[in-house]
C-alpha cells in the first residue's frame, strides 16, 4: 500500500511531468490519495483494485464497512482495504470479480476504472439506455460488460480518447490504468460530478427526442440465473463490435376490442398437454452461494439449494436422497417444492423446477451420492457431490516450491547430460523421492514432465521441442518423424451438412505477445469480423484468456485456440482422483490439455481450489491448464461448435476432442503431436479462409488445408473429428426451445426456458422461453429492487431464399394491472425486426397486435419494425376478470393478468436471400421493480 503522505503533494518528486500534476496535488492535500515513503507518487504505476476502492470511497465520502466484504475470501479481515471494499459493496458500486472474490491485488484495467466511476456517478442504467458511440476506433475491443459505460464516459466528456498513429481516437481498454489517470478522474468526479450527470441526462433526453425509446446495450450473459460481478453478469453477451437493435417508436394505440377479451390477431388453438419430456441427463442441480457446483468443503456447513426439473402437469412429491454406490437409499436430505418461496430456494412458483434448501456438513474428504426422486421414482441420475478440504497456506507454498525445484532440476540435468530425454527421466525419478509427490511421469515419447502432489494438485513442466507450440524453457529442436501416414486423419466426419448453432466466434491467444502465430490468428479474427454472414467475433488475448473465460465457451459457435498444449498424467492418476472424489473420467489415459493466459498465484489457487483438487485444472510451467474434465463440467450444451485447437498434441488422443463433442461440439480440429508453428499458421489461415470466406464445410476446409499444406509437418498430423458442418447459418436456431435451453440466442437479464408457468404450457412441445423484469428472490435485494429488470433475447440470422413468413407465439403476463393502469408503472414488451435491408412499409403484412398497425423507423442506419408490443397502459383491453391467471410472482401482489397466447406472422420475403436480420424480444420495468412482468415466447419459426 502507498505510504500516507497527507498535505505533502508539493514534495512529490516525480509528478512534474505528469499531465495530472494539479489533480494529484489537490487530492493529496485533501487526504484522498497518497504517495510512497520515498516521497514519490509513481504516476505511471498501475493501480490495484484495493487502491481504487480506497480512493473511490474517500471521493464519495462513504463510511467504511468491513462486514460487507465478508463474502470475499481474498479480502483478509485484517487487511487495510477491507473497510473500503465493504463500503463499495454496500453502495452497489462493486460486486467483486466473482461471488467470493474481489481480487484486491489485481491491476485495474482502463475499462474497469471507467465502470467503477460510472457506477459511482449513478449512471449505469443511463449508459445502458444509450447507443454505443463508434467514434472510438477500438470500441469493439471493450468488453461487453463495460462497453455502454465507456461509451457514455466518452460522450459526456469524462474520458478522452488517445490519438492513434492512424489519426483515429482509441481508448485502449485492456491496458492497466495508471495512478495519474485515476487521480485525474477522481478529481473530475469530486469537482464536476453534477456537470457529468447533467450532461448524461441531456444525452438521454436527446435520444428520446429522436423518436426512439432508449434501449439497454447488450451485456455479457448466457446463464439462466444471473450472477452480477464487476465484469458484468455470469456467462457472456453479444460480441464486441456489435450494437443492439434499438427499439423503435411504439405503435399507435388503437381502441381495444368492442367486447373485452383476449383479442388474438390470428387464432391459436388451445394447446393440448404434451407428452412429458424425459428427465435431463442429470436432472439434479446443486447450488452454493448462487453458483452451480459439484463440490462442498469439508468441516464447514454449506447452505445448499437443490433443484430438479420435473416436467409434470400435476404437483408431485419430490425429494433428494443420499444413496450408496449401488443406488440404494440411505437417508432423505430434503423435500423439494415448486412454490416460489425463498425459504425453499425456489425462484419461480409453478415453473416445473422443484427446489429445496438444506445445510450439509461433511467431516471427511471424499464424496457423497445424491439422487432426486419424484414420489418413489428416481427423477435424476446419481449426482456425485465431492467433499474437499481447503488447501492450507503451507500446501499452496509447497506447490510453487515443487514446480520451481523441478524446473531447476531439469535444467541442471540437461546441461550436465546434453540429453533431454535422459534428463527428463532422472527428473521424474527425483520427483518420486519427494514426500509431497504421490506420482510422477513423462507424457509419452518426447513428452513433458507431470506429477500429482499429495494435496491433490496436478502439476507439470512443459518440455516441448523449441520450434513447436509447446511451452518450454528446456528445449531441443523438433525432428521430423518418418512414421507419419501421408494421409490426413479424419474420424467420423458425417456427410450430412448441418451448421453451427451460434454466430458468436472467439479467437483466443493466451500468449499473443510470445507466440509468433498470433498475427495469423489476428487474420482469422478479421476473416469472421469482416464476413457478410453476421458473425459476432471476439479477439481474446493474453491475461483476458483466463480460467473464467474458458468456463463460457458454450456461448460460441466457433472457438479458435492459439496456445500451448501437451498431454499429461496416466491411468494411475485418474484412478486416484476417481477413488478419492468420485470423479468419472471419460477417457482413461493421458489427458490432452491446453494452457490459459493466467498465471497461478497464491491468491488464485485459493479461488480455484475446487477445480485444482478435482483435476479440472492443472498448473503447468506456472500457468493454469484446462483439462478435458474442465470442458465437460463447465461447457455443456455447446451449440454445434467448431473447435480449432491449435496447440501441441491437441489430438494426441480423443480425450479433449470427446470432451467437446460429447458436450455438443460439431467439429474438432487438432494436431497429433508437437506441431511446428509455421505449419499451424498455414493450416489455421487456410481452414478459416475456407470456412468464413468461401463457405466450405468443415470437412471441405480440412481437405483444402491438407491439399495446400500437406497432411503433416513431419512431426504432427492435422486431424479432424466429428461432423461435417458449415458456418453459414440460415434461419432461426432453436426457435422452439425444445433443447430445454436458449442456446443460439444472445441475451441479457432474467431469461430462462421452462416447461410450464402455473397453468400455462407451451403452445407446442414441452418447453418455452420466459423473459422477465426479474423474477424470484435472487433478483431482489432487501430494498425490493429487482436485478435484471431489463431483459431481452435476440438472434441474428439470414432469411433463406424462398422463405416468406416469420411467426411466433407470445403471452404477456403482469402483476401491475389493474391498480397501476394509467400511471408511470408501465412495464413494456416489444418484439422488433431490424435489418440493413430497406423495409418497404407498404409491403409489410403482419398481425395487427392489440389493434395497432406496425410502424417503421430508421435506427442507427438500419431499418427496424415493431412486430409485437404490449404494455400496462396500452393493453388495457386485456385486464379483465376472464384474463386473471393463477400465477404469483415473488414480491408484488397475488393477482396477475395475461393477454393469452397470441400468434404473430411477419412477411419476410423482402429479406429472403439478402443480408441478415435481427429478431429481438425485449421486456423492461417502467416506474418500479416490485410488481413484475414476464413474456412467454414459443414457436419462433420461418416458413
Amino acid at each position: 500500500m502507498p505510504h500516507m503522505v497527507f498535505g505533502e503533494a508539493a514534495q512529490f518528486k516525480d509528478i512534474a511531468g505528469s499531465y495530472a500534476q494539479k489533480e494529484i496535488q489537490s487530492l493529496a492535500e485533501a487526504g484522498i490519495i497518497s504517495g510512497y515513503e520515498d516521497n514519490a507518487f509513481k504516476p505511471n504505476k498501475a493501480m490495484s483494485r484495493a487502491e481504487l476502492a480506497k480512493i473511490i470511497v474517500l471521493s464519495l465520502g462513504l463510511k467504511v464497512n468491513g462486514d460487507q466484504a465478508a463474502p470475499f475470501k481474498d479480502v483478509d479481515s485484517k487487511s487495510w482495504y477491507r473497510g473500503y471494499v465493504g463500503a463499495l459493496v454496500e453502495s452497489g458500486i462493486t460486486a467483486g470479480t466473482s461471488t467470493t472474490t474481489f481480487s484486491p491485488n489485481s491491476n485495474v484495467t482502463r475499462e474497469e476504472l471507467v465502470v467503477f466511476f460510472i457506477r459511482a456517478f449513478g449512471l449505469e442504467d443511463t449508459a445502458k439506455k444509450l447507443p454505443v458511440d463508434s467514434k472510438l476506433s477500438d470500441i469493439s475491443e471493450v468488453s461487453e460488460w463495460a462497453k455502454a459505460q465507456v461509451s457514455l464516459a466518452f460522450k459526456n466528456g469524462f474520458i478522452n480518447g488517445v490519438q492513434g498513429s492512424d489519426g483515429t481516437l482509441k481508448f485502449k481498454p485492456k491496458e492497466h490504468a495508471e495512478r495519474q489517470a485515476l487521480a485525474r478522474l477522481a478529481y473530475e468526479f469530486i469537482t464536476n460530478k453534477s456537470v457529468y450527470v447533467e450532461k448524461s441526462k441531456q444525452l438521454l433526453a436527446e435520444e428520446a427526442a429522436k423518436g426512439q425509446n432508449p434501449v439497454e446495450s447488450p451485456a455479457a450473459t448466457l446463464a439462466t440465473t444471473q450472477v452480477t460481478t464487476d465484469r458484468g453478469t455470469s456467462g457472456g453477451g453479444s460480441a464486441p463490435g456489435t450494437s443492439s437493435p434499438a427499439t423503435p417508436t411504439p405503435a399507435p394505440t388503437s381502441p381495444g376490442p368492442a367486447t373485452p377479451g383476449p383479442a388474438t390477431p390470428t387464432p391459436t388453438p388451445t394447446p393440448t398437454p404434451a407428452t412429458p419430456a424425459p428427465a435431463p441427463v442429470n436432472g439434479l442441480q446443486v447450488v452454493v452461494k448462487g453458483e452451480n457446483t459439484d463440490a462442498i468443503y469439508a468441516e464447514e456447513p454449506s447452505e445448499v439449494i437443490f433443484r430438479s426439473s420435473l416436467n409434470s402437469a400435476e404437483t408431485v412429491n419430490a425429494s433428494v436422497y443420499k444413496v450408496d454406490d449401488s443406488g440404494k437409499v440411505i437417508s432423505q436430505i430434503i423435500s423439494l417444492y415448486d412454490d416460489g418461496l425463498a425459504d425453499h430456494g425456489d425462484s419461480l412458483k409453478a415453473d416445473g423446477i422443484y427446489s429445496g434448501k438444506a445445510v450439509l456438513t461433511e467431516s471427511t474428504e471424499g464424496y457423497i451420492n445424491l439422487q432426486a426422486f419424484a414420489g418413489d421414482v428416481p427423477s435424476s441420475k446419481v449426482f456425485k457431490l465431492s467433499v474437499i478440504k481447503h488447501l492450507t497456506d503451507e500446501q499452496l507454498a509447497q506447490t510453487e516450491i515443487i514446480e520451481n525445484n523441478t524446473q531447476v532440476k531439469l535444467d541442471h540435468l540437461v546441461t550436465e547430460y546434453g540429453d533431454v530425454q535422459k534428463a527428463k527421466e532422472e527428473t521424474v525419478a527425483w520427483l518420486q523421492t519427494q514426500d509431497e509427490v504421490e506420482h510422477a511421469g513423462i507424457s509419452g515419447e518426447g513428452g513433458s514432465i507431470w506429477y500429482l502432489l499429495d494435496n491433490g494438485i496436478l502439476g507439470g513442466i512443459s518440455a516441448a521441442p523449441e520450434n513447436t507450440k509447446g511451452l518450454s524453457s528446456t528445449v531441443e529442436e523438433a525432428s521430423s518423424s518418418n512414421a507419419l501416414a501421408a494421409e490426413a486423419l479424419t474420424q467420423n466426419a458425417e456427410q450430412t451438412v448441418a451448421t453451427i448453432g451460434s454466430k458468436r466466434v472467439a479467437v483466443i491467444s493466451p500468449f499473443s505477445s510470445k507466440l509468433t502465430s498470433s498475427t495469423v490468428y489476428d487474420a482469422v479474427y478479421n476473416s469472421f469480423n469482416q464476413s457478410n454472414h453476421s458473425f459476432l467475433a471476439e479477439r481474446v488475448k493474453d491475461t483476458a484468456a483466463n480460467v473464467n473465460f474458458f468456463k463460457r465457451l458454450n456461448q460460441y459457435g466457433v472457438v479458435v485456440l492459439d496456445t500451448h498444449g501437451d498431454t499429461f498424467y496416466d491411468e494411475t492418476v485418474l484412478q486416484k482422483l476417481h477413488n478419492k472424489y468420485g470423479i468419472d473420467f471419460k477417457y482413461a489415459g493421458p489427458q490432452v490439455m491446453f494452457l490459459t493466459g493466467e498465471k497461478a498465484t497464491a491468491e488464485s489457487k485459493k479461488a480455484y481450489e475446487l477445480d485444482l483438487k478435482k483435476g479440472r485444472l492443472a498448473i503447468v510451467s506456472g500457468y493454469y491448464a484446462i483439462t478435458p474434465s474442465f470442458i465437460t463440467r463447465y461447457n455443456d450444451m455447446l451449440p454445434g461448435t467448431i473447435v480449432y485447437n491449435g496447440s501441441c498434441r491437441s489430438s494426441y488422443n480423443d480425450s479433449m476432442a470427446d470432451a467437446f463433442i460429447n458436450n455438443g461440439a460439431g467439429t474438432y480440429y487438432g494436431y497429433t503431436d508437437y506441431v511446428k508453428i509455421a505449419y499451424d499458421q498455414a493450416i489455421a489461415q487456410s481452414v478459416f479462409t475456407a470456412l468464413a470466406g468461401e463457405n466450405m464445410t468443415t470437412k471441405e476446409a480440412f481437405q483444402a488445408a491438407v491439399a495446400a499444406h500437406g497432411a503433416n509437418d513431419g512431426l504432427a498430423a492435422f486431424a479432424m473429428k466429428g461432423s461435417n458442418i458449415g458456418v453459414k447459418t440460415e434461419g432461426v436456431i432453436n426457435g422452439t426451445f425444445e433443447n430445454g435451453n436458449w442456446t443460439g440466442w444472445n441475451g441479457n437479464g432474467d431469461v430462462r426456458v421452462i416447461s410450464k408457468l402455473g397453468p400455462l404450457k407451451s403452445t407446442e412441445g414441452n418447453y418455452m422461453a420466459i423473459i422477465s423484469t426479474g423474477l424470484g428472490f435472487e433478483n431482489n435485494d432487501n430494498g425490493g429492487y429487482d436485478y435484471n429488470s431489463d431483459s431481452y433475447i435476440e438472434q441474428s440470422f439470414i432469411v433463406p431464399a424462398g422463405a416468406t413468413t416469420l411467426s411466433f407465439d407470445y403471452n404477456f403476463i403482469s402483476e401491475e394491472p389493474k391498480e397501476y393502469v394509467g400511471t408511470k408503472y408501465n412495464d413494456t414488451f416489444k418484439a422488433t425486426v431490424t435489418s440493413s435491408v430497406y423495409i418497404n412499409t407498404a409491403s409489410v403484412i403482419t398481425s395487427h397486435v392489440n389493434g395497432g398497425n406496425t410502424v417503421t423507423s430508421n435506427v442507427y442506419g438500419d431499418e427496424s419494425v415493431i412486430i409485437g408490443t404490449e404494455s400496462i397502459n396500452e393493453s388495457t383491453a386485456y385486464w379483465i376478470d376472464e384474463n386473471k391467471v393463477a400465477i404469483d410472482f415473488y414480491g408484488g401482489d397475488q393477482t396477475a393478468y395475461m393477454t393469452n397466447w397470441k400468434h404473430v406472422q411477419f412477411d419476410v420475403s423482402q429479406f429472403a436471400g439478402k443480408a441478415s436480420i435481427v429478431l429481438r424480444f425485449h421486456v423492461w420495468d417502467q416506474g418500479d421493480s416490485v410488481f413484475d412482468t414476464a413474456i412467454l415466447i414459443d414457436n419462433v419459426i420461418l416458413k
